[in-house]
């Protein structure tokens, strides 16, 4: 999805539904959320991000990039996560609010 947004710099909402329990592919891991953290700065005209990643493999490790990511985002005004049932701690959490400035 990280590559994706990147090709599509004039994408003004997008929703990415990528539940782990749900998913062919599997579970999505730390690796994989860190790559799609990286594409979503580059959706400078995202003016909606709706991201349910709900039973999946994430710890939060690169929430901090994600937060930079979405501060990259100024015409953003509606912003919903689903992160449920993931491994993410309080000490992670931070970091997003940190990213996005």
């Amino acid at each position: 999805a990280g590559r994706c947004l990147q090709k599509m710099p004039a994408l003004v909402r997008c929703t990415i539904a990528a539940q782990g329990s749900a998913s062919d592919c599997g579970p999505i891991k730390d690796e994989h959320f860190g790559a799609l953290c990286q594409g979503v700065g580059r959706g400078t005209q995202l003016t909606s991000l709706v991201l349910d990643l709900k039973w999946n493999q994430i710890t939060g490790e690169h929430l901090g990039t994600f937060g930079e990511g979405i501060g990259c985002c100024a015409q953003l005004t509606s912003l919903v996560l689903y992160f449920r049932s993931n491994q993410i701690t309080g000490e992670h959490l931070g970091t997003f609010g940190e990213g996005i400035g």
